[in-house]
């Protein structure tokens, strides 16, 4: 008995070292930098001016994503997936990752979802944006994080459609927060007035501007 229960036993640290080893391998991988001369919304969304001078002039340094990096955004492609085939099976689905362009300024992206809403009827068609969001931050959110407003108000006045919802997915228990916005053509404007703002500069703003997770923080 004694040698059967040995058998049975692994230690804490018995691990397959070699298949850790090569998929972590397999998925570190450089980040390539956005294109420059264009506005992306999730650039948009930051409140550094540095960070988005960087982003539009093509100067946001090419970072190594690892391993572990690379997951958390796999996790976030098939969030996206899965919300698709629910909207899919409920019959409500327009259209996934649709263009949305500006020629001046220059901006481009995609949404993530445009859906069928019938609750009332002004709002034929809803812009989805879909994120998910951790247990803390989820039980803080009582309105859509300000970036979050920044990207779906662009996508909404870029595509002429007048309602929009943020919908937050909790990544540890799959619970779930759906905020409306209306679109509003002041923040359109304000949006506007800033990335013109940002063509027109000659020198790069000297001071990062952004939150703690802002990347100018990075920079060497």
């Amino acid at each position: 008995m004694a040698g059967i229960k040995q058998i049975g036993t692994n230690r804490k640290d018995d691990q397959d070292k070699w298949l850790l080893k090569s998929i972590d391998t397999h998925l570190a991988s450089p980040q390539r930098p956005a294109r420059k001369g264009v506005f992306y919304p999730s650039a948009l969304g930051s409140l550094c001016d540095r960070y988005l001078y960087n982003c539009y002039f093509g100067l946001v340094q090419e970072q190594e994503i690892d391993a572990v990096t690379k997951r958390v955004f796999d996790c976030g492609d098939y969030l996206g997936y899965r919300y698709q085939k629910y909207f899919e099976r409920m019959g409500i689905l327009v259209a996934t990752e649709s263009p949305v362009k500006s020629e001046m300024p220059p901006i481009s992206g995609r949404l993530d979802f445009l859906i069928k809403h019938d609750q009332n009827s002004i709002y034929s068609v809803a812009v989805i944006e879909l994120k998910s969001i951790n247990q803390r931050g989820f039980k803080a959110l009582l309105k859509p994080k300000d970036d979050h407003y920044i990207q779906i108000q662009l996508y909404l006045n870029l595509t002429g459609y007048e309602y929009g919802i943020v919908l937050y997915e909790n990544k540890d228990d799959q619970k779930i927060k759906a905020f409306s916005v209306a679109k509003n053509e002041a923040t359109w404007n304000t949006i506007k007035e800033r990335c013109l703002k940002i063509m027109d500069m000659t020198e790069q703003p000297e001071k990062c501007t952004g939150l703690r997770y802002c990347p100018c923080r990075r920079e060497k």
